[in-house]
């Protein structure tokens, strides 16, 4: 479903006088349908601009993603023209962050289900299936209703999971998902996911806890730091 090929990133800090900062060093990997790869790596490696390069939320500055998509059709992400990624994004490809954003005023339950409406399950039918999920995720009744702007890191964390999780895309990125997480619900997304996984969602992802990550993953990539990657072409 994915193949990314040579794939560099690289930051232009302006007001440092377009002093030029690399985001990662190139990287090449495939990820079949249905498979998972995580991203594994010392901190400052790149692996989480990597994953928003995949997402477009950055734009990279060299390489190609080639996404297959549901209808058959391969696309390169990276030039892909913004109206069809934000399509892609709606339809095709889920992404989790370490953050919750989210209008200030929009219940826990109506958050999550707002995926699901988009892609046209009726607003009734959306709200049910968002509370099942919720409750699984051990979110109260009584937050069911409120704004998650009040909730604690773990509940927004969980609200954020859910969103993403909850139509099922094919593609689904996540970074560090359950940092802020305890260990029961930890235990849950894994199970989660799994499910996911079962079902057919192709994923990429970031893990720092070594036992979560090969819990999930079919494969790791290894992210290099510049000093690791001159080491390794020196010894080839």
């Amino acid at each position: 479903m994915l193949r990314v090929n040579n794939l560099s990133k690289t930051f232009t800090i302006h007001n440092l006088g377009a002093k030029e900062i690399s985001g990662f060093r190139p990287v090449s990997f495939e990820v079949a349908t249905g498979k998972t790869l995580a991203l594994s790596g010392p901190s400052g490696t790149g692996k989480s601009s990597i994953i928003k390069c995949l997402y477009r939320t950055y734009l990279a500055t060299s390489g190609s993603i080639e996404y297959t998509m549901a209808n058959g059709e391969t696309v390169n992400l990276v030039k892909l023209p913004d109206t069809e990624m934000v399509r892609l994004r709606q339809r095709e490809i889920g992404y989790v962050t370490q953050f919750l954003r989210v209008l200030p005023r929009v219940s826990a339950t109506e958050i999550v289900a707002g995926p699901l409406i988009g892609t046209g399950v009726s607003y009734d039918d959306a709200i049910q299936r968002a509370t099942v999920l919720l409750r699984r995720l051990r979110i109260p009744d009584e937050l069911l209703d409120a704004y998650p702007v009040t909730f604690s890191g773990g509940e927004q964390q969980r609200i954020n999971i859910a969103r993403a999780i909850i139509w099922k895309p094919r593609l689904l990125l996540l970074d560090e998902p359950t940092a802020s997480l305890d260990k029961g619900s930890i235990e849950i997304v894994i199970e989660l996911l799994n499910e996911l996984r079962q079902q057919g969602t192709t994923m990429v992802m970031i893990f720092h806890d070594p036992d979560v990550m090969h819990a999930l993953s079919d494969s790791i990539y290894l992210t290099q730091t510049i000093q690791e990657e001159e080491c390794c072409e020196c010894n080839r």
